[in-house]
């Protein structure tokens, strides 16, 4: 009777495969055995070069035929446990290819040896080739290689195993892992993956109780140490082979019936401290399978024991972190509490910390505060026990302390950001609780929140000037993101604790009434700006003390000290506060003064712009009266070469706003003001004979400033005439630039914007302008393609005037069309942009005035060929856009003879096409809307598609190798079936395309 390593027996099988119904190991034809790695010489390709080509020939004959026959000669008396001949010639081809993988200088060799390699373990012979490298007289790396080509064989092979192997492979498995447990490591650990592979992948049948009787044959073989490194990587091994669901769920519940012998097996390890270390990790990888809480417990106690030896503290808390993240804590909180009473009690040990700056001690206890407040918040919350409410007060003054570790993020510290997002959980949940608990809460708490306003005060200071300018690049953009990140909480936190701004006030003016660093000043003004969303305009009391407060800190802007970050945040703190000072007119004109006094500051001009655009935006009517004191800061921000072409774009587009609310006889003597210069700028760089490089800079510009004026200024129609005069003063000279600058998109795309906004705000007033304009474009679009073209201007005409004007936009959509198949024809996967757009284009023309489409000169047929070509390119956005527009063309098919003949026409290769981009051609990303098509297909014409489908399918090997036929039949049937379920549709679409891929019928081989 055959033994388990236990001593137990072996359970009645049935004499068929493990994995599958293979009754052996099909060893390799004659082909197969071919060595690649001697096809170029009668010597290794490692080390001959320069062989002539007739005696590499006859070498390549005689090398085939020898390795062919020495493999042939033992695969066929050897079983998948016994070993090779010592001489044979394989065994000398794999060491050469080791030996070059790690040794051979040449990186072209290495891969190639790499891959011959990585074939080789494929082979069915690799059972006896892994069992002979490993063998003590051979070199480390082939040992390896050896442990590696068997572990490959249980995991990805184990349907090939015969169960009349399976014991005999078990007893081998388990010496060699025996006769390895003194190393080397790099062995042995490889060694201990196939056994924690053997063991998931018997456990299914041949082996139920193989996790048990592997703790107990280690340890009665003195490998307590081995038997813990093989249960660490059960789980991991678990994750990382493909598993069927059924067989995930059996492994599973084996894995939960051994958790006890798991569990009492750590605990006996505990007991020897050169265990301590690796028994933790069996623990921390054993929560992938749900510990039970209360068989653990004895465990968690003796983990917060050993929380003071700095050798485990790392993997203790990793241990407690996970363990008390799983779900099925939630069911017993008895035992919650008590381990909440030993994270309390840890308060002293983080105090000790934070005092001698331990960083590595206190991220540790944070993360496990961490785990408690964001699992059992309710739980938290709910207690009225005296006790346990003075456990949370602890926990979260703990968490509070994590929040305010000293030191700058992220140089002294890098882990208080994590606990952040605890405040936002800890205040949803306090909020979500009914209205008379939640008072309550928010009484208990809010002295907590009040403090933390204090805290983060202080963790958003900027260092000193020098200190900043020694930090990197990357640690100033991490500086600024948690202070965004402590922005969003402190305004969560006022929205429900209106008294933290009573706690900013008091802290803004003690820095006025002492001599207070600049960091505290200008980091109180941040919080200021943070909370601007819940400034009360009401005449509450609430609102009339929040609004004290704001008038208070707006008051005092022009006295603050002199320092770049504190006038770059108080100009922020203007534009936040713009609706506020919109209902408060008395405080908004000391705003802007502060705003215009540091326009023409190069390094405060982009946050004073900004600022001044939001007042602009908010208090437009307010300010309009004042319009002509605000040009004066303009015309020197023009003047000023060292600011910013954006900066000045920006300024012209709020003082436009401006504008959009003077009386319509002053607008013309307004813009003229603003614009003069720029039209007279635009007019001399028109005048050039070439493109100059030196001008594009200020030829952007001159157009922003002009596009301002169309975009920002918004009057009637009837109103629009200084706009109308703006456009005939500019028409010529941009007509001239369009042809100057036509080989420069970044200027091309500026114009398209100038005339979009130009038709937007003229309306009715550009209709004289519509057939230059579109005779310019197409001209333009003729020489040089850009999608800018086809985006901005092109479809505001069609959407415009298709209606008003449909044989000018059809004939512009025509000639557009007729370029753009030119360039589809020499190299369309070039250009995605122009595909896109392109599509996009023609989809505006379907919604908008389909009869343009219909005619026979839009030549359906040609953009559904470029469609169906569109569909297999590897851009997301564009077979995006593509799908889109067939959707739509194919839903007008009973309404158009057009569309209908271009579809009958095109109809399999239609099908084809998508079937291939499913398949593998489209990215898998855009599987979802090309599976969109079929919905309307079916609709539409539900017999055709399914004879197209079925005749398409019938190709062998299409659209992918993987896809058998009945899979294809089952798939043509559910599409008929589902066509009038989109959702259903998708799904349908998508594991075809999953199983087309090779993903769904993955096997074990």
């Amino acid at each position: 009777m055959v033994l388990h390593p236990s001593g137990s027996k072996l359970p009645a099988v049935k004499k068929t495969p493990v994995g599958g119904t293979r009754k052996r190991d099909s060893y390799p034809s004659q082909e197969d055995l071919a060595s690649p790695w001697k096809a170029e010489g009668t010597q290794s390709r490692l080390s001959r070069k320069g062989s002539s080509k007739s005696e590499s020939d006859t070498g390549s004959t005689k090398s085939t035929q020898h390795s062919t026959s020495d493999k042939m000669a033992c695969a066929d008396d050897l079983q998948p446990w016994q070993q090779l001949p010592a001489n044979t010639p394989y065994l000398n081809e794999i060491k050469e290819a080791i030996d070059a993988l790690y040794k051979h200088p040449d990186k072209n060799v290495r891969s190639q040896a790499e891959t011959w390699l990585l074939q080789q373990q494929n082979l069915p012979i690799s059972w006896q080739a892994g069992w002979t490298l490993l063998q003590p007289d051979k070199s480390v790396e082939e040992q390896y290689f050896g442990a590696h080509f068997i572990h490959h064989k249980i995991s990805q092979c184990w349907n090939t195993i015969n169960i009349e192997h399976f014991q005999n492979l078990l007893q081998v498995l388990f010496q060699k892992l025996i006769d390895y447990r003194k190393g080397p490591t790099i062995v042995r650990t490889r060694l201990s993956v196939a056994v924690a592979a053997f063991i998931l992948h018997a456990m299914q049948g041949p082996w139920p109780g193989a996790i048990g009787h592997t703790i107990k044959y280690l340890k009665a073989q003195g490998g307590m140490e081995i038997a813990l490194q093989v249960l660490v990587l059960i789980p991991e091994e678990f994750t990382t082979i493909t598993f069927t669901a059924q067989s995930k769920s059996i492994i599973r519940c084996q894995a939960k019936a051994a958790v006890s012998e798991v569990l009492e097996f750590i605990l006996e390890c505990l007991t020897v401290q050169s265990y301590k270390e690796v028994s933790l990790k069996v623990f921390n990888s054993w929560v992938t399978f749900e510990l039970p809480v209360q068989e653990s417990a004895l465990l968690v106690d003796k983990m917060f024991e050993d929380l003071q030896d700095p050798v485990l503290f790392d993997i203790i808390v990793d241990c407690l972190v996970n363990f008390l993240r799983q779900p099925i804590t939630l069911s017993y909180p008895n035992t919650v509490w008590d381990i909440i009473a030993k994270v309390a009690q840890l308060q002293p040990m983080l105090g000790q910390a934070l005092q001698s700056d331990d960083m590595g001690i206190c991220q540790g206890i944070c993360q496990i505060l961490l785990a408690i407040t964001d699992t059992y918040t309710k739980l938290l919350l709910n207690t009225s026990r005296p006790d346990r409410i003075s456990l949370v007060s602890c926990l979260i003054g703990m968490v509070l302390e994590c929040t305010g570790v000293p030191g700058h993020f992220p140089i002294e510290e890098n882990f208080s950001d994590t606990t952040l997002q605890f405040w936002f959980n800890f205040g949803d949940d306090i909020i979500s609780e009914e209205a008379d608990h939640s008072k309550r809460l928010l009484s208990m708490y809010s002295c907590v929140f009040r403090k933390l306003v204090e805290v983060l005060l202080r963790k958003i200071m900027y260092p000193s000037d020098d200190a900043w300018q020694s930090w990197s690049d990357d640690q100033r953009t991490e500086f600024e993101n948690y202070r965004k990140e402590v922005g969003d909480t402190i305004l969560y936190i006022q929205s429900f604790v209106p008294d933290c701004m009573t706690v900013l006030i008091q802290e803004y003016l003690t820095c006025q009434s002492r001599n207070t660093s600049w960091q505290k000043i200008e980091a109180t003004l941040f919080m200021f700006r943070s909370v601007a969303e819940t400034v009360y305009d009401e005449s509450t009391s609430e609102g009339n003390t929040t609004g004290q407060i704001i008038s208070t800190v707006i008051e005092s802007l022009p006295s603050l000290p002199s320092h770049p970050k504190i006038s770059r945040t108080a100009l922020l703190l203007c534009g936040a506060y713009s609706e506020w000072l919109r209902n408060h007119p008395e405080r908004l004109f000391p705003a802007v003064k502060v705003l215009l006094s540091n326009v023409n500051d190069v390094a405060l001009a982009p946050s004073a712009v900004m600022a001044f655009r939001d007042l602009c935006i908010e208090c437009t009517e307010i300010l309009a009266p004042e319009i002509e004191l605000l040009l004066e800061p303009f015309f020197t921000v023009y003047q000023n070469s060292n600011i910013k072409n954006r900066e000045k774009i920006r300024l012209c587009w709020s003082l436009c706003t401006i504008c959009s609310q003077v009386p319509p006889e002053k607008l013309a003597k307004y813009l003229s003001s603003l614009l003069s210069p720029s039209c007279a700028r635009i007019k001399e760089l028109s005048l050039k004979q070439a493109a100059v490089k030196e001008d594009q800079s200020s030829v952007k510009l001159e157009l922003g400033m002009i596009n301002s004026a169309f975009h920002g200024v918004s009057v009637p129609h009837t109103a629009a005439q200084p706009l109308l005069e703006l456009l005939q003063e500019v028409w010529d000279p941009l007509k001239a630039i369009l042809v100057l600058w036509s080989t420069d998109e970044v200027i091309i795309d500026e114009l398209t914007k100038c005339y979009w906004h130009a038709i937007n705000t003229l309306g009715p007033l550009f209709d004289p302008y519509i057939e230059p304009l579109v005779d310019m474009l197409c001209q333009c679009y003729e020489k040089h393609q850009y999608a800018c073209l086809l985006e901005s201007c092109a479809q505001g005409l069609l959407n415009i005037y298709s209606s008003e004007k449909p044989d000018l936009i059809a004939g512009m959509l025509q000639r557009l069309s007729n370029t753009t198949f030119l360039l589809f024809s020499r190299a369309m996967s070039d250009h995605p942009d122009i595909v896109q757009a392109f599509f996009s284009l023609h989809l505006c023309a379907l919604r908008a005035q389909p009869q343009i489409v219909y005619r026979r000169e839009s030549n359906c047929k040609a953009v559904l060929r470029a469609a169906m070509t569109a569909i297999t390119m590897q851009e997301y956005h564009t077979v995006k856009e593509v799908s889109r527009w067939l959707v739509e063309f194919i839903g007008h098919y009973p309404s158009s003879n057009t569309v209908e003949e271009a579809i009958a026409s095109q109809f399999t290769f239609l099908i084809t096409e998508l079937l291939r981009g499913i398949g593998t051609a489209s990215p898998s990303s855009t599987v979802e809307f090309l599976g969109d098509l079929f919905n309307p297909l079916c609709r539409m014409c539900p017999d055709q598609l399914g004879e197209t489908l079925r005749a398409t399918l019938a190709t062998e090997n299409f659209p992918t190798k993987y896809i058998s036929r009945d899979s294809k039949e089952a798939f043509v049937q559910s599409v008929l079936k589902s066509s009038h379920q989109k959702r259903r549709l998708k799904v349908i679409i998508k594991e075809f395309s999953l199983e087309c891929r090779g993903y769904n019928n993955r096997s074990i081989r």
